[in-house]
C-alpha cells in the first residue's frame, strides 16, 4: 500500500474531518493517502455516534483517507488494530505508557488520550475505500468532567500540531509497511490491550458480571470468558465497569 500523508489538507473548521473527506471521495476530489486536518472540529464523532469534544487548535483532529484497501468485510476490524497499534507505537516516542480499550480508544491509565473512527466503503463483500478518523488531544490541560489527558499533561511540553501530525504518519507508514493482514499487529495489539486475563466487572444484556477479556476475534468482536463459558461481543452489547 502506498504511503500515506503526500497531500495534507489544512482546514481552519469544518463539523467533522470524516463527513469532509467523504464528500471530496464523493466528488473524486482525492488520492489516496490524503490526509484532512482541522484547527476546528464542530460536530466530531466518535463510535456509534459519541461526541468528541476538543478545543480548537489545541489538539489534532484528522482523517485518512485509504483506497484500494480490498479487504474483506469480515476482516475490517484489521484497520482498527492497524491504527490502534500505530497510535500506541507513536505515543511510545514520549514515553508514554498506554493501554487500547477495546475497541479502539487509547488510554493513559484510566485517561482517554486519543480516539479512532473508520468509516468504510464496501463493494460486495471487500472493502474499497476507508476513512480513518483520528483525535489526538496535544496540548489542552482541561476536560472538565471527562476522564481525559493530553501529551502535554503527560510530558509538560506544548507542542507543534503540525509536527505531532507528521511524527504520527511516520508511525503509521511505518506499521503500514508490513501489510494490515501482519501477524505481528495482533501480538502487538493484545500487549496493549486493556484488562486481558485479568479478572473484571462488565455489564451485558444479561446484567452485571464477573468476566475475563480473553482476546479479540478476528472479526474484531472482543472474546471475554463468563461462568457459563466464552461469550463473543460486539460494540454497543458489553459495558466496562470501573
Amino acid at each position: 500500500m502506498e504511503q500515506i500523508g503526500r497531500k495534507i489538507v489544512r482546514l481552519e473548521s469544518v463539523d467533522s474531518t470524516n463527513n469532509y473527506t467523504a464528500n471530496l471521495i464523493k466528488g473524486g476530489e482525492l488520492v489516496h493517502g490524503s490526509v484532512i486536518m482541522a484547527v476546528e472540529q464542530t460536530n466530531g464523532r466518535g463510535q456509534m455516534g459519541a461526541e468528541w469534544l476538543v478545543k480548537p487548535g489545541e489538539n489534532l483532529t484528522f482523517s485518512v483517507f485509504l483506497d484500494n484497501v480490498n479487504l474483506s468485510v469480515n476482516y475490517q476490524f484489521f484497520l482498527t488494530r492497524l491504527v490502534s497499534v500505530s497510535l500506541v507505537d507513536f505515543l511510545a516516542k514520549f514515553n508514554i505508557p498506554t493501554a487500547i480499550k477495546w475497541p479502539n480508544d487509547i488510554y493513559v491509565n484510566d485517561k482517554k488520550i486519543a480516539g479512532i473512527l473508520i468509516e468504510n466503503k464496501v463493494s460486495g463483500s471487500f472493502i474499497q475505500k476507508s476513512i480513518i478518523g483520528i483525535g489526538l488531544n496535544v496540548n489542552q490541560s482541561d476536560f472538565g468532567n471527562l476522564e481525559a489527558t493530553s501529551l502535554f499533561l503527560k510530558t509538560g511540553i506544548h507542542r507543534s500540531i503540525d509536527d505531532v501530525l507528521f511524527s504520527f504518519i511516520k508511525s503509521l507508514n511505518t506499521i503500514l509497511e508490513g501489510g494490515l493482514t501482519n501477524p505481528k499487529l495482533e501480538d502487538a495489539y493484545l500487549k496493549r490491550l486493556h484488562l486481558l486475563n485479568e479478572k473484571s466487572s462488565f455489564e451485558d444484556k444479561e446484567g452485571l458480571f464477573e468476566g475475563t477479556i480473553l482476546g479479540v476475534a478476528p472479526n474484531g468482536r472482543l472474546r471475554v470468558e463468563k461462568s457459563r463459558g466464552e461469550v463473543h461481543y460486539s460494540l454497543k452489547e458489553i459495558r466496562f465497569i470501573r
